[in-house]
């Protein structure tokens, strides 16, 4: 009999007892759904912030890729310049040395010209004691005649001293000054063609 009764009671009590536990169960469930929502939601976004990581790390790179590309073209146009301002100053000194040596042989051949000309009127004076001696005057009694004659040809001869003196000294001058130009000429050539031997 009490077996009976405490099977009965035991009855109840599991009775009594299932709405509760169907109400934990399903409490338990709905809180398992919930985390496991939560779960894949913080997986989503945890893949999302991979990819934007994944793709900034790529952007990363190809700007450093780009950047190391522009260096060397920077290195490159560098490197052109520095040959293009090395060819101009080559150049320049090439062509700053024709002039040199233009100058200089225009120099030479005007001091050449002068001298010619100075040695032209040496010899232009020389002759003009002859064409005195060849013209007295027929007005003149003959001691005047020749007392004339001999004053010319003293005026004519100190005339001619002075001036052979005046250009001996601009001869010796301009020999000089030409002898200094075709040196200056001569070092200009070899500087010009043998840039190397001047330094």
């Amino acid at each position: 009999m009490q077996q009976f009764l405490d099977m009965e009671k035991q009855d109840q009590n599991t009775v009594g007892a299932s709405p509760c536990e169907a109400e934990l169960q399903e409490l338990m469930e709905q809180i398992d759904i919930m985390v496991s929502n939560k779960k894949l939601d913080w997986e989503r976004k945890m893949r999302a912030l991979e990819t934007r990581l994944d793709l900034r790390d790529q952007e990363l790179a190809n700007a450093q890729t780009c950047l190391d590309q522009k260096g060397q073209e920077v290195g490159l146009l560098r490197q052109k310049l520095d040959s293009l301002e090395k060819c101009n100053l080559a150049m320049t000194q090439n062509y700053e040395g024709q002039l040199q040596t233009l100058k200089a042989q225009k120099q030479a051949q005007s001091y050449q010209t002068q001298l010619n000309g100075k040695k032209q009127c040496i010899e232009d004076s020389s002759s003009e004691i002859p064409r005195l001696m060849c013209e007295p005057d027929p007005s003149c009694e003959t001691n005047e005649r020749d007392e004339f004659i001999i004053e010319k040809l003293k005026s004519a001869v100190s005339e001619i001293a002075l001036s052979r003196n005046k250009l001996q000294d601009e001869n010796q001058k301009l020999l000089q000054e030409l002898k200094m130009y075709q040196r200056q000429c001569q070092v200009n050539t070899v500087n010009l063609y043998f840039p190397r031997l001047s330094h």
